[in-house]
Formats: C-alpha cells, sequence, structure tokens
C-alpha cells in the first residue's frame, strides 16, 4: 500500500469534483496493514482509531489511486453463536466521498470475504447510541439478528474506551482506572447495538443460528 497516497492530497480542487459522482471505475479493495488506514478511523469514526480485540485483515477502498476508506475484520466475540462468521469490527469512509461509497464498499467487502477467507457469515453492529440504525446493513439484505446488552463506555479527557480496558494489562489501562477511582472519568450507559448477520453461502442458514 505504500504507493497509495493518503488524505493529505484528497483535498485538492480536482480531487473533491472527481468525488461528486462515484465512479466505480476508479475504485477497487486491496488488503493492507491497519497502520495504512489508521486515519480514516482517527478522522472520521466516532470510536476513533484506537481498537480492541484481535483483528485479522484490514481492507482499503482505493479511489483514484488514494486511499477513501477502511475495513477492519475480526474474529466475532461470540463465536459459539455465530461459528465460522468473520466480523466488521469497523468501517469508515472519507466525508467528502460520494454516499453510495460505503455501500459499494461494503459489497465489495463482503466479496474478498468470500473469496479469501473460509467465512461462512459476515457480522456487523449498528450502534443505536450514535443513531446508527443500519440502514446500510438492510439495504445490502443483512438480516437483523437482535441486540446486544446497552453500550457501555469510558468518557475521559475527550475520549471514549471501551469497559475493557479497565481490565487488561496495559499503561493507559492503569491511569484510566486511577481516573475512575478518582472520579476523573466517568462510566456511561447508553442503547443496545444492533445486530447485523449475512450468510455467505446460504439464506436458509439464519434460521440455523
Amino acid at each position: 500500500m505504500s504507493s497509495v497516497a493518503h488524505n493529505e492530497d484528497l483535498f485538492s480542487d480536482s480531487y473533491r469534483e472527481s468525488a461528486l459522482t462515484f465512479d466505480a471505475l476508479k475504485a477497487g479493495v486491496a488488503e493492507c496493514a491497519y497502520s495504512d488506514i489508521r486515519h480514516i478511523f482517527s478522522a472520521h469514526h466516532y470510536k476513533g482509531a484506537r481498537i480492541g480485540g484481535g483483528i485479522t485483515q484490514c481492507l482499503a477502498l482505493v479511489y483514484d489511486n488514494r486511499i477513501a476508506g477502511g475495513m477492519v475484520l475480526g474474529p466475532p466475540r461470540h463465536s459459539e453463536k455465530y461459528p465460522q462468521s468473520i466480523d466488521i469490527r469497523r468501517m469508515a469512509c472519507l466525508e467528502d466521498m460520494p454516499r453510495n461509497s460505503e455501500s459499494w464498499f461494503l459489497a465489495k467487502g463482503i466479496k474478498w470475504i468470500k473469496r479469501n477467507t473460509e467465512a461462512r457469515g459476515v457480522l456487523s453492529y449498528s450502534d443505536l447510541t450514535e443513531g446508527h440504525v443500519g440502514t446500510i446493513y438492510k439495504a445490502a439484505n443483512f438480516d437483523m439478528m437482535g441486540t446486544t446488552s446497552p453500550t457501555k463506555w469510558v468518557e475521559w479527557n475527550g475520549q471514549k474506551y471501551h469497559p475493557r480496558s479497565l481490565s487488561i494489562d496495559r499503561d493507559y489501562s492503569y491511569a484510566l482506572r486511577e481516573a475512575v477511582d478518582k472520579g476523573e472519568a466517568t462510566i456511561h450507559t447508553g442503547q443496545p447495538k444492533r445486530v447485523w448477520y449475512y450468510p455467505l453461502y446460504n439464506r436458509k442458514q439464519r434460521a440455523r443460528i
């Protein structure tokens, strides 16, 4: 991915003009390192660039030879309920991309997963606390499987952390726990997330889960 320019090149007048109408002939999906797409999440995802849990693959939406979106894949946290599935851990595109860019990226990402992994299904979530009802997944024929328990997060110094950050063995986790004890960090409870599932090989698979 070293030959692909980062977002400092994305705000030229010529690129803004070309981005007004999505051109699939200029678009592609490529496997990449997380470092190639980290800047996308830092600027354009409500959770930012910090991501916990396992990462198995990362995909970049390349538009006109520039990175314009990122997708992070990993094992589902509830693998016993969704066996042989892969989780879209995070996905985002630059804000100046056309509206259908994420839908195109999602569809191509699913095709990439089917061709390059042994997964039988794809999982993703829409966070109701953030007003994300899952329109993009419904439009892509995902099945809405239910909801999670209410989401929780820790807010500290203007950033949000997953509650698991309070129990892991990292330097920032020690500081975070201390901040909670001192009342400097706050634990919030939000709404549930909707769980979305796309069977890769048989739509009847939904009934067996």
